[in-house]
């Protein structure tokens, strides 16, 4: 009798992953709104009845293990969140692999929105980068194989592959209401957690920080010190793109700017132990009175969202830029038989003032649009999800022609002819484009059949300046001549600057006039 209860169990999962399970779900829904509502052994009873059924009259015979994997599976993501998983043995292995660092792939954190498969953020420097992906880009097909309806796993398994091999990725931009096919050449992704941090005018340092690996801390602590070293009297840490990563990293990186022993974000769940409470760790190394700026975007998820979150809610730091991802939720791995794994949702992520970072309804729980006050100043800010920034930047959106030229490969191309027939100069910010330049670059996208008229070129003129000038510095100078550039022509890096130009000390953030 006892096998028989734990069958009974396992076809309870079953119906639920089947547009079957759907018909039920419906007939349960309809029964208790008519005042009738079946019992947990009813519900089985029902759930038996349907497989054999199944297995007795389906066009076609099915194996019975399978149907319960796959019911199991359903189970968790059409009644769960996007975020909760069943994981085959396989794809836990995988997961398991993920987490170490470094793998072969294209190089980008995807995830799932709105019942989509979306670019959370490419990684800089990788093949998905250098090809043009953006985050918010929907994948709609790998390899002329539609993958709309697939959850994120499988996705991600078939962007992954040996290196040197290439993978075909179609994806769907909202920006532009369009669609855009890349070939990308997998690599060998390892992460620099700190690509990139310098000294700029008026006594501003700068720090971009990619993504919270296990080594984030001792890169931005060492960035930090070396800035400090320089005369740095003002801070802009730069978590755009940056899809998270180590919870403990935001404690030692929110540490720096904090002190020791500030609340960093808080767990809530249904049960007892998915309520904690994180506190900053380490020495402070920048005075609580040296402004900080902390740049975000669409691609800022997770750590980047907890750490961007405490700094706001605290007062220590202006927040620039456009509101983050949203990925609020915490996930705990529950251990099953033969080897199969839970990837649960257990809880959600709220800042010290009290905002959930979770964007979108939980289950009942509506999205918060709740209006919080920050801990010192008591300045007021919404809910809604996401980090949500003191000053906005409207992000820019490139041409069309731009998109399908990074699409082909033509800007990074051109840049290595150019390259090969010019002389390196001192700086990255000796380098210099002519109307020559520009013409001949011209001709590559005619060569490469892209259709565009003049006019549609000048328009583009100055982003395919701006990207061209990027490319050619990163080859010359690497990562350090490419971020001169960058920074140059970047509109919330601008913005930032002309901000922190206006203030002596932190208190001077909320004052001024912007």
């Amino acid at each position: 009798m006892g096998r028989f209860k734990t069958f009974l169990l396992l076809i309870m999962t079953f119906v639920l992953g089947t547009s079957f399970g759907y018909g039920l779900t419906l007939f349960a829904q309809n029964s208790d709104e008519g005042g009738k509502k079946l019992t947990f052994s009813q519900m089985t009873d029902v759930l038996v009845s349907a497989l054999n059924v199944i297995k007795k009259y389906y066009v076609v015979e099915v194996k019975p293990t399978k149907l319960l994997e796959n019911a199991a599976k359903g189970m968790v993501r059409l009644s769960l969140d996007a975020h909760s998983d069943l994981l085959t043995p396989e794809e836990t292995k995988r997961l398991m692999e993920s987490t170490e660092g470094s793998y072969e792939g294209v190089g980008m954190t995807i995830g799932e929105r709105n019942g989509f498969v979306v670019v959370i953020a490419p990684f800089e420097g990788t093949p998905a980068w250098r090809a043009g992906l953006k985050p918010g880009d929907r994948i709609i097909r790998i390899n002329d194989t539609s993958v709309i309806g697939w959850k994120v796993d499988k996705v991600s398994k078939h962007l992954r592959g040996p290196r040197g091999t290439k993978v075909k990725v179609t994806v769907y931009r909202p920006a532009i209401n369009d669609t855009l096919t890349f070939v990308i050449t997998r690599d060998r992704i390892v992460l620099k957690a700190v690509p990139y941090y310098g000294m700029f005018e008026d006594g501003v340092g700068y720090v971009k920080l990619n993504s919270f690996q296990e080594d984030a801390s001792d890169k931005v602590r060492d960035a930090l010190i070396e800035l400090k070293k320089k005369g740095a009297k003002k801070v802009i840490l730069d978590l755009r793109g940056n899809p998270g990563g180590l919870l403990r990293q935001s404690f030692l990186i929110g540490g720096f700017f904090l002190g020791e022993g500030k609340l960093v974000v808080y767990t809530e769940g249904r049960i007892p132990d998915s309520k904690e409470r994180f506190y900053s760790e380490g020495d402070m190394i920048f005075p609580e009175d040296v402004p900080v700026a902390v740049l975000i975007d669409r691609g800022s998820a997770s750590a980047s969202e907890i750490v961007a979150g405490a700094l706001q809610d605290w007062d220590r730091a202006i927040i620039v830029g456009d509101t983050s991802f949203g990925k609020g939720t915490v996930q705990r791995i529950f251990t099953l038989p033969y080897d199969y794994t839970l990837r649960l949702t257990i809880a959600r992520y709220h800042t010290p003032s009290g905002r959930s970072i979770h964007k979108g309804k939980l289950g009942e729980i509506e999205k918060d649009t709740n209006t919080y006050f920050t801990k010192i100043l008591k300045r007021p800010i919404k809910g809604g999800g996401g980090i949500a920034p003191d000053v906005y930047v409207k992000p820019h959106v490139l041409p069309r022609l731009v998109q399908k030229a990074e699409a082909k490969g033509v800007i990074s191309n051109w840049a290595t002819k150019y390259t090969s027939i010019h002389k390196k100069p001192k700086r990255p910010e000796d380098i210099k484009l002519t109307d020559k330049d520009l013409e001949d670059f011209k001709r590559a996208l005619r060569k490469a059949d892209i259709e565009f008229t003049d006019c549609r070129f000048d328009e583009a003129k100055e982003d395919f300046k701006r990207l061209l000038l990027m490319e050619i510095a990163y080859q010359y100078f690497g990562e350090r001549g490419r971020y001169r550039i960058l920074l140059q022509y970047d509109p919330v890096f601008k913005k930032t600057m002309d901000i922190l130009k206006k203030t002596r000390k932190t208190e001077d953030l909320f004052r001024i006039k912007r």
